[in-house]
């Protein structure tokens, strides 16, 4: 390897949980650069930003980029002043904060080579929906039908006409502060309480409940910049709802799997109760043909968005006609059942 390989994470996500996806592929690339020989050098953000990022030999640097938890954590998913999860606020500061990171690493390598596995400018859109969902649009790719919903009477006349939607954070993740509607309820997983929207202390098991209140809560999520999008209704197998992730690396599919929860939930995250299937359940129901058809429409929204490595999460409509990419993860983690950060680490270094 003629690069240097500049690795750049934080070791923890909070104070006694280790970053996993972090830790294996530094474990990984320390152990591949004993048989590869090629510069190997790992760094804080907080250490970079400090003006103590370490020396480099190569005068070409592949730089790799794991999600900053320790700054997100502190500075972004906090919820004084009356903020809530996924506004748009989170998506100034996550903007601002990887700006910061392509300015440090520029300062601290002048002359070098710098080349970004995914760029601090197209990590941006890893957290914003609009963003993605705009370019994806652009290039053809299909999305969940997007519409532009100020007021919770334009939001009731949709609804009118039968369609159904979700409300969802433009900067959210983990499938947290989800927002379903149809003619009967309004179902989501944020609370609300004394005429304000509430989101959950913690990352996992966001649980739905029914608001009561619908305007008051649905005008307070659209004036927070939250998106309005057509809700797809899934396939099922054995009364649960299934999605897919389609993990790709420089332009090719090195593994997917499907994820469901019950019929009636309103998301398939593992964060939230989903679950990821095992092969001969769902993927076995779908034929080379549809296999084939979530393999190149996932690539082709890595490639549309700019990511070379990326999770990218698609849903077949109930007929298996029509196929949606959901989102782009730019930093998608570590798996259990596949060794996602040794197969990165590969296909990095060769």
């Amino acid at each position: 390897m003629k690069k240097a390989l500049l690795v750049i994470g934080d070791k923890n996500i909070a104070r006694h949980r280790p970053y996993v996806s972090f830790r294996k592929f530094v474990e990984y690339a320390q152990k591949l650069q004993r048989k590869k020989g090629f510069e190997l050098k790992i760094v804080g953000y907080s250490q970079l930003f400090s003006g103590k990022a370490p020396r480099i030999k190569s005068a070409a640097i592949k730089v790799i980029l794991f999600f900053p938890y320790k700054y997100w954590n502190k500075n972004i998913e906090r919820y004084r002043d009356g903020r809530i999860y996924g506004e748009k606020s989170f998506g100034r500061e996550f903007k601002a904060y990887l700006r910061k990171v392509k300015k440090s690493v520029a300062g601290s390598y002048r002359g070098k080579r710098i080349e970004y596995l995914n760029h601090p400018e197209v990590c941006c859109i890893d957290r914003d929906k609009k963003a993605t969902k705009d370019i994806l649009s652009k290039n053809e790719v299909m999305t969940p039908r997007t519409f532009k919903v100020g007021t919770f009477d334009h939001l009731q006349k949709l609804i009118d006409r039968g369609i159904n939607l979700y409300i969802k954070p433009r900067f959210g993740a983990m499938g947290k502060g989800i927002t379903y509607i149809d003619k009967q309820k309004v179902i989501s997983n944020f609370l609300f309480r004394k005429g304000e929207v509430v989101s959950r202390s913690r990352d996992f098991n966001w649980r739905t409940v029914h608001i009561k209140d619908k305007e008051k809560f649905l005008n307070r999520l659209l004036s927070r910049g939250f998106i309005c999008e057509e809700a797809i209704t899934p396939p099922t197998i054995r009364e649960r709802r299934f999605d897919f992730r389609v993990y790709v690396m420089f332009g090719k599919v090195v593994y997917l799997y499907a994820k469901s929860s019950p019929k009636g939930s309103l998301v398939t995250n593992w964060s939230q109760g989903g679950r990821i299937d095992k092969y001969k359940t769902i993927l076995k129901k779908l034929d080379k043909k549809k296999l084939m058809r979530l393999k190149k429409l996932a690539v082709k929204a890595a490639r549309t968005l700019g990511l070379n490595f990326a999770g990218i999460d698609i849903i077949f409509s109930k007929d298996f006609k029509k196929a949606y990419v959901l989102e782009g993860n730019a930093f998608p983690g570590y798996e259990k059942g596949f060794n996602l950060m040794k197969c990165l680490l590969e296909s990095v270094v060769e």
